[in-house]
């Protein structure tokens, strides 16, 4: 027969009490009990003493949470002074191609940047301006938000500019201009923008459709390059890939290091980011085009070399097979969770700070996660939420938690 659900609490406080050091007050045990359906917790001192401890081993969806590993693996392969690149070649006949290779910060200030030193290095005229994005796989196994405008589902390449989004404004005149002062606003922006009701100010993804995105950054690197004194003659898109006629002209490093970089994607979230980086990782082990099977494997093969041999492939521990957290088919136990929070405690300071916590969230339609770290007098008390269940009672959980840290 199965357990009614007062039977399931106290079966669920029996675990509680066999496995944590009885940290908490009986009254708060009976509420942490309370507001767990279908998840786990754990809560560790900062001398690694296990204060709390529920269902540590269960294997549940984390969500976003995974960005974590993801840039704990990235720290651990790249380093975090690794810059990513953009190249750019000339031919015979005045061109002008540009080889993406995955940064995720290729933003118009970086891209100034650019320009001002193509002219400065004597480059006046182009003839065609070319976008090479072969540098990852086509349509890349990687999960989107399907039909969404919203800049988190921006898709993946390997040459985007401003996270392969556009920003959007209107005057009170009800006028279209970018929502950035540093963005000029493109035919394809203008575009986008009549499509729309005026409005809020909005930033908005270029879709499912490579060329979307490829259009946006030719046409703003045109933009750019006049304004750096460099006349592109042919204002027509074209897309073309890098062979032995073309010759390195330049080969650019953002200004942004690795850590600058995972800064912005646990801060915001921002998937986009998240799968850049995850393929990156492929692409520096096995060469370019990068694909998600080479990323794959370095990202378990990494997991597995930090923190035991099935690491990142075992549901129990963690299972990834990207870095966004978009994906349910991804599994972590909060014990596994807290491994990873355990060794990325140096960089702590990377994750988002909410009411004096450090913390990253992950949540998905019935699942609702934090994992971070509770600032206490005597360090940093590394903790992970996992609960999918139809109500969301993360927050009130994590004050359980910081009630603890705080009478500790």
């Amino acid at each position: 027969m199965k357990p009614t659900t007062p039977a399931l609490h106290v079966l669920a406080l029996s675990l509680l009490v066999a496995c944590c050091a009885l940290a908490l007050p009986a009254d708060a045990q009976d509420r942490l009990v309370a507001l767990i359906d279908d998840g786990s917790v754990i809560l560790r001192s900062p001398t690694g003493e296990v204060l709390v401890s529920l269902n540590p081993d269960r294997a549940l969806i984390p969500a976003s949470v995974v960005k974590i590993p993801l840039a704990q693996v990235a720290l651990t392969t790249l380093g975090e002074d690794f810059r990513f690149e953009t190249h750019f070649y000339r031919n015979n006949d005045g061109d002008l191609l540009i080889r993406g290779l995955g940064d995720p910060f290729l933003v118009s200030e970086e891209i100034g940047r650019i320009t001002d030193t193509l002219a400065e290095q004597g480059l006046e005229r182009v003839r065609r301006l070319i976008l090479d994005d072969s540098g990852f796989e086509p349509n890349p196994d990687l999960p989107l938000e399907q039909n969404s405008s919203q800049p988190y589902a921006a898709r993946s390449s390997a040459l985007a500019v401003n996270f392969n989004t556009v920003n959007l404004a209107w005057t009170s005149e009800r006028r279209l201009i970018s929502g950035e002062s540093q963005t000029p606003l493109t035919p394809l922006a203008r575009e986008l923008g009549a499509r729309l009701s005026p409005g809020d100010d909005q930033r908005i993804n270029l879709g499912e459709d490579p060329v979307a995105g490829l259009q946006q950054a030719a046409q703003l690197f045109r933009l750019f390059l006049e304004e750096s004194g460099i006349t592109v003659q042919d204002p027509q898109f074209y897309r073309e890939t890098v062979t032995d006629e073309w010759a390195l002209l330049y080969r650019h490093f953002n200004s942004r290091s690795l850590r600058d970089n995972l800064d912005g994607l646990l801060r915001y979230s921002n998937n986009f980011i998240a799968n850049q980086v995850f393929l990156t990782l492929g692409a520096q082990e096995s060469g370019y085009p990068a694909t998600v099977e080479a990323s794959r494997a370095v990202l378990q093969q990494q997991l597995s070399a930090l923190y035991g041999e099935n690491f990142g492939r075992d549901p129990q521990s963690l299972l990834m097979v990207e870095g966004s957290g978009l994906s349910r088919a991804q599994r972590s136990s909060a014990a596994g969770m807290m491994r990873i929070l355990e060794v990325f405690m140096p960089y702590a300071e990377l994750l988002p700070e909410t009411n004096g916590v450090l913390r990253k969230s992950g949540t998905l339609t019935g699942v609702y996660n934090y994992a971070g770290y509770i600032p206490g007098p005597d360090g940093l008390y590394p903790f992970v939420i996992l609960t999918n269940q139809a109500v969301n009672n993360r927050a009130q959980i994590q004050r359980l938690l910081r009630s603890l840290v705080e009478e500790n």
